[in-house]
């Protein structure tokens, strides 16, 4: 591996632990990632995350991305439309991460959101048996 896809790596391992709370806001970034222009609607992208039995789940992650600022909302014919910031970097992270192949988006999740805890207890135990 090289030392940029290191660096993306890490940067996009930063990203994700500073705006994702579960894997419901992972999704969401993942999916706006791969529309980084477009507006839609919360329906539409409940239904695009085939969400349904968690729509409520859903509903919620989007708001706190909105409230992070990697969301934006705005409103058009009294219609909730939803996109990425227009803040260049959080737009290219969330590109990078919806770019992840499914082993790679497997280890990002692994990383991230699965088990921060066990990952921090056997990297600590790793170092004492060295």
């Amino acid at each position: 591996m090289t030392i940029s896809r290191i660096t993306i790596a890490e940067e996009l391992c930063q990203f994700v632990k500073r705006y994702v709370d579960d894997h419901y806001c992972l999704e969401l970034l993942r999916f706006f990632g791969g529309f980084p222009h477009a507006r839609f609607s919360g329906l539409a992208v409940v239904h695009a995350l085939n969400s349904d039995r968690g729509k409520l789940h859903t509903e919620r992650a989007l708001k706190q991305l909105v409230d992070k600022g990697v969301v934006r909302m705005s409103i058009d014919n009294n219609i909730s439309l939803y996109s990425l910031t227009e803040d260049e970097s959080l737009c290219s992270l969330a590109s990078d991460l919806a770019k992840l192949d499914s082993r790679q988006w497997q280890l990002m999740f692994r990383q991230t959101i699965e088990a921060p805890e066990n990952r921090e207890l056997s990297s600590g135990s790793a170092s004492n048996g060295s």
